[in-house]
């Protein structure tokens, strides 16, 4: 499952000429998208012109998302429970015995549709046959397959539920994979390409009208999430300590309940021994930091109405700058550290998963100075750099101990 991992792209992986991306090649990620007409129509967008997206990398992530695309299509797909199997030979599979009523899978002329779960898809089709994840987990791990089977037919007898499953398939290997279960209500299938597309030109319009300037530092994505960076060319010095930048992240996840989100948040720039530069992104929890959020229940039209009607980030910025000059006060970064530390120790598995022993042991260390305990953040950090989960549960417990104390 190597292709499913959450990627980097970052700021020095930019091709130095990549100044930005013309509105045209822009559109193109999201020209057969359903929406396409209502965001040309409503944020006023002409499609024939030739303006220019003065947002540094863009041409590289809007690259990345066509690799993507390329690669990928998404399908969301209505099956009865009694038309369901599980198991392929002995690998576990859910497969779908009917593929009817969907014009997709029709094209493709098969009779039936064998998919492998992947990332929580196997627990979520369990939890909802009567919360018996756990229970089908051991069987399928100790390699009971005819008894998980068996329960499966017996369901079938007393369950008949209707779920909405996004499949993946794979168009370069021919292969299906089961990413999750999706609502049968009010779902609106606001995409990565989307998000990109909308961030660009929403970021593009800011620096029109503030004099800032943008350009991508950072993106962390995989083929159904994606959060992106974007560093203002606005810079305030950090006493003792070095600079702070203020960021706005836009992030986008496919499958959770909030699909676009602009957050503001800042980084710390600081050098350590090796006089190289670093920087630690300091992000406090949504309700602080939050600029707009966009759920999947939202029709487009009142999204995208939202989007026109973005507040200012210039307050947001200057209350987190505010406490960010808290850390200069500091007097024992070692109780910080175990702010931290404690938080971890106390971290459920989901929040950690298999990183935590490494982290704590990187946590023992001593450190006496803030800009020590700033790299050991950093450090702990690039442990859970393929984890975008644990990454922001590290992020929101530094913001906590650093700035809150607590």
């Amino acid at each position: 499952m190597e292709d499913f991992k959450k990627r980097s792209l970052t700021k020095k992986n930019i091709p130095v000429d990549d100044d930005g991306i013309e509105l045209k090649k822009l559109l193109e990620l999201i020209k057969d998208n359903d929406y396409y007409a209502q965001i040309i129509n409503l944020l006023e967008i002409d499609d024939t012109s030739d303006d220019f997206i003065d947002i540094k990398g863009a041409s590289t992530l809007v690259a990345i998302m066509k690799g993507i695309k390329n690669k990928y299509y998404k399908v969301d797909f209505v099956s009865n429970f009694e038309n369901i199997s599980v198991y392929n030979n002995d690998e576990f599979t859910i497969n779908f015995e009917e593929i009817e009523n969907n014009e997709y899978l029709e094209d493709l002329k098969l009779n039936r549709l064998v998919t492998v779960p992947i990332y929580s898809a196997k627990k979520d089709f369990f939890i909802g046959l009567y919360q018996m994840d756990r229970y089908a987990s051991s069987l399928i791990k100790n390699g009971h397959k005819s008894i998980v089977k068996e329960n499966l037919e017996l369901l079938k007898k007393v369950k008949n539920n209707i779920r909405k499953y996004r499949l993946l398939h794979d168009k370069q290997d021919n292969s299906f994979y089961l990413r999750t279960i999706i609502s049968t209500g009010n779902y609106f299938n606001y995409d990565n390409n989307v998000a990109v597309v909308l961030g660009l030109l929403t970021l593009h319009r800011e620096s029109i009208s503030t004099g800032n300037t943008y350009e991508l530092n950072l993106c962390e994505f995989n083929e159904s999430y994606i959060k992106m960076f974007f560093e203002s060319s606005e810079i305030k010095e950090l006493s003792k300590i070095g600079n702070v930048k203020n960021i706005i992240a836009v992030s986008n996840d496919e499958i959770k309940r909030e699909a676009l989100k602009f957050l503001g948040i800042c980084s710390i720039i600081f050098k350590h021994k090796d006089n190289n530069e670093n920087e630690l992104f300091i992000q406090p929890k949504d309700i602080k930091s939050k600029i707009l959020t966009i759920k999947h229940s939202q029709k487009p039209k009142n999204a995208l109405l939202e989007l026109t009607n973005i507040i200012n980030t210039e307050s947001i910025h200057k209350e987190l700058y505010q406490d960010i000059q808290k850390i200069t006060n500091i007097k024992s970064p070692d109780q910080i550290k175990f702010l931290v530390k404690s938080k971890v120790e106390k971290a459920t598995r989901d929040e950690l998963k298999h990183s935590k022993e490494l982290i704590i042991m990187e946590l023992n260390k001593k450190v006496e100075t803030v800009i020590e305990l700033l790299e050991l953040f950093n450090k702990i950090n690039l442990i859970v750099s393929e984890d975008i989960s644990a990454k922001e549960y590290l992020r929101y417990i530094q913001y906590k101990a650093l700035i809150e104390r607590k």
